[in-house]
């Protein structure tokens, strides 16, 4: 990892983290909900999906500002959707990047209402009038997020994750919950970036959408991989919990070499397209290689 690459990412971060804040204090004041939201969206997290919609305006030369909202309102969906996948009615967990889980620090009930609660703000941010995009693109927007999260979408992954409808040895079954767990939202940030950068190419745009879909593989496998290989200090999470709740994986389905194998096989397909993508692919190239390689 470059020099330029730390500079850029830890500089992008603390955008993202700021123009998050301005929402939370400007919806909640000093409520306890506002503690409750902060504690589960200002918690020291990655900000990969964040840092990939500004590495790929980067390609565009698209206006930050344009950026900053559409990267904000899928941060706020990933935190909600984290603070309810932690709940004992879903994975039951008690740490959340080595910090206790919202329905832990606070009780249950307000973390539902937070996470419902962030989700909202998602769609707030994309419909204000200071985000200044046509308002039929506002529209595609909204529409594509509201999709890409409901029952035919992250709401529907996670459903069948819970239930374990799969069976056993279907690769595509669980491929397919998998993307619609958590592909379908790396998919959006690559068409909704390109939606709003001022000379869209469709073909850039397919490239970009094709690399996102697989950028959601590879973040899957690896997190299927780090369950199976880390510990609780290192992921900031309670590790192994996949073989204790019996989830379907592809370390469980195919074993731990094979899944690193497909993990490869993804990643280097990847580089590939970024090699056939002009302009500046540089962050993008090593966001996507520290994604590929993150511990955690």
């Amino acid at each position: 990892m470059t020099e330029d690459f730390r500079f850029w990412a830890d500089e992008h971060q603390k955008r993202i983290e700021n123009f998050m804040m301005r929402f939370l204090k400007e919806e909640s004041s000093n409520s306890l909900i506002h503690e409750v939201c902060s504690h589960g969206s200002l918690n020291g997290g990655k900000r990969f999906r964040a840092l990939l919609c500004y590495a790929i305006g980067e390609i565009s030369k698209t206006d930050k500002l344009i950026l900053d909202y559409i990267a904000s309102s899928i941060e706020f969906i990933h935190a909600y959707s984290l603070i309810h996948d932690d709940l004992p009615a879903m994975d039951n967990d008690d740490l959340r990047r080595g910090k206790p889980t919202c329905h832990i620090k606070f009780n249950e009930a307000q973390a539902i209402l937070a996470g419902d609660g962030l989700q909202s703000l998602a769609f707030h941010i994309l419909s204000l009038p200071s985000f200044l995009i046509d308002d039929q693109k506002k529209l595609k927007l909204i529409n594509s997020l509201s999709n890409t999260i409901g029952i035919n979408g992250m709401v529907k992954g996670q459903s069948l994750d819970i239930e374990n409808t799969l069976k056993i040895g279907e690769i595509k079954g669980l491929e397919k919950l998998q993307e619609l767990k958590t592909g379908l939202l790396f998919n959006f940030i690559g068409s909704a970036t390109y939606l709003v950068s001022d000379n869209p190419s469709e073909i850039i745009n397919i490239k970009i959408t094709n690399l996102c879909s697989l950028l959601g593989k590879v973040y899957q496998i690896t997190d299927d991989i780090l369950d199976y290989e880390s510990n609780d200090k290192v992921l900031g999470k309670t590790s192994g919990k996949d073989r204790k709740d019996n989830k379907l994986t592809y370390v469980s389905l195919l074993g731990i070499n094979e899944a690193k194998k497909i993990n490869s096989k993804y990643f280097d397909d990847i580089k590939e397209i970024i090699n056939s993508i002009s302009g500046n692919t540089i962050f993008l190239n090593e966001l996507i290689l520290k994604i590929y390689q993150r511990v955690h």
